[in-house]
């Protein structure tokens, strides 16, 4: 979870770099933190679904993340076009994460209530 909230304030920090060397460090906490995000994707959809579809989670979660890689440049650039600067696709790139990394806060809490309903 921290390293999705992260992702996410990392990518907000990226307009506010004014020196190169900023832009280096915002870019290599950005990179730990996905690194990390992607090597806890497989044991969190092996908790969430079990061993028996954890190979179709995986491949969900992989497709679903394609959709704004795919989508966000061209986004950005017509973002770009009326506004003259990058900052607000910059801005915008970084809520999905923040709003990810809250919702994935609730799993452990909803996981209990169904062990809970379960008893």
């Amino acid at each position: 979870v921290a390293s999705f909230f992260f992702i996410g304030l990392m990518s907000m920090m990226i307009p506010l770099c004014h020196v190169f060397g900023g832009l280096i460090a915002v870019c290599l906490f950005m990179g730990l933190f996905d690194g990390c995000f992607i090597c806890i994707m497989a044991p969190i959809a092996f908790e969430l679904v079990g061993a028996q579809d954890v190979s179709q989670a995986i491949g969900f979660l992989l497709g679903l993340m394609s959709i704004p890689m795919t989508v966000g440049p061209p986004i950005a650039g017509l973002l770009h076009d009326h506004l003259g600067t990058y900052d607000v696709a910059f801005y915008l790139a970084g809520v999905p994460p923040l709003i990810g990394g809250a919702i994935l806060c609730f799993i452990p809490w909803v996981h209990e209530r169904q062990k809970l309903k379960a008893r």
